[in-house]
């Protein structure tokens, strides 16, 4: 466990989802870093309908998802609320987070591919296949399936790619350790 007011920072590709994640974690240092209890205390009794638990708190902070927006936007309310009087505009603050949190659902909805899916749909009309399979695979790891269905899904990818890009090429490599990792 970390210390109070101080949390993790996920890790997360360049785009919008980041920027996201960024400025709420700039939100929360502006305000004065209140701990996670703090900010679920203010947010009001467990029986309120705006309740924020510390690990809803911890989640939409510290994952790198999507947190829904009705989550997001209440917690970026209840952040405003530590600031000094009069220095932070609830509702142009709110704004602000629904233009970044439209702008990665967005993206969420189209991802540009990885870098190894790039490589991979620029050697030709042989390895698109290969490229698709391995987006999925990417894909499915971002969002919740089960374990063994990721680590299927990696062993397929390295099933198609050993044959052709060879056993000691990076992609055949990665999806091998990738559906071992996520079968155990």
């Amino acid at each position: 466990m970390g210390r109070p007011g101080i949390l993790k920072r996920p890790q997360i590709d360049v785009g919008p989802l980041k920027i996201l994640i960024d400025s709420l974690h700039d939100l929360h240092l502006e305000v004065g870093r209140p701990s996670l209890s703090k900010i679920s205390a203010k947010s009001g009794r467990k029986t309120d309908g705006g309740y924020l638990s510390t690990s809803t708190i911890s989640y939409v902070m510290s994952e790198p998802r999507l947190p829904d927006s009705h989550t997001m936007q209440r917690l970026v309310a209840v952040l405003v609320e530590f600031a000094p009087t009069g220095t932070m505009e609830l509702d142009k603050t709110i704004m602000r987070f629904i233009g970044l949190w439209q702008a990665a659902a967005k993206a969420q909805g189209n991802p540009p591919p990885s870098p190894r899916v790039q490589d991979l749909l620029e050697r030709g009309n042989a390895y698109l296949r290969l490229a698709s399979q391995y987006q999925r695979a990417e894909r499915m790891a971002g969002r919740v399936f089960s374990q063994s269905t990721i680590a299927n899904e990696w062993a397929y990818v390295a099933k198609l790619s050993a044959p052709l890009l060879g056993d000691g090429h990076p992609v055949t490599v990665e999806a091998r350790e990738r559906a071992g990792a996520d079968s155990g």
